[in-house]
């Protein structure tokens, strides 16, 4: 997801609160959903609920496509473990998430928003190098940079005080996303420190 700009509202409730970086991280998880199944399946549904992680009442669309859609490709397949795996990590239910992204990953070893998204759960764990290293395999195997792969990145390096790894994971999101004030603004407060 290149180039992502937050709205004004989101970026006011974060300014100038750190507490609230764990918001940020499921925003931009939510925008990592793998959206590739389209119609009104188990799996869109799964994908739509996943977009909205706290709703528990995914969880079942998601285990109904999985089960009984023998349509689904392999990434759409691998997306919906992935989409489930959202949904648990939202609701604390992170053994759960880390299997289904681990699920997603094995079959689509190369589907970089799985890793993302696995990464995403150990940095709501408090698992930071275990995160940091999903978002730097992600990087690897996408051969893209993302702008939130590096926030991320850099939201986890901040957690463990090492700033200056931080300030480099910004500087690179705010390289594929110049006009981010959101990153600008994180930019500034690392420098602080």
């Amino acid at each position: 997801m290149e180039g992502i700009t937050l709205p004004k509202w989101i970026r006011l409730i974060l300014a100038g609160n750190a507490s609230l970086f764990l918001l940020l991280l499921i925003i931009v998880e939510s925008t990592l959903a793998a959206d590739t199944v389209l119609g009104p399946s188990n799996a869109y549904l799964c994908f739509e609920e996943s977009r909205w992680s706290k709703s528990i009442r995914g969880i079942s669309y998601c285990d109904r496509a999985i089960a009984d859609d023998k349509s689904l490709s392999k990434r759409d397949l691998a997306a919906t473990y992935s989409n489930r795996g959202i949904i648990y990590s939202a609701n604390s239910i992170y053994d759960l998430a880390i299997r289904d992204h681990n699920k997603a990953i094995a079959i689509r070893p190369l589907l970089a928003q799985a890793i993302v998204n696995l990464g995403n759960v150990y940095f709501r764990m408090g698992e930071y190098e275990k995160a940091i290293a999903n978002y730097d395999q992600a990087l690897l195997v996408n051969g893209t940079a993302h702008t939130t792969t590096y926030l991320n990145r850099g939201l986890a390096l901040l957690e463990m005080k090492n700033y200056e790894q931080a300030k480099a994971s910004f500087k690179q999101a705010q390289a594929l996303s110049p006009g981010s004030s959101r990153i600008v603004e994180l930019l500034e407060q690392v420098q602080a420190l």
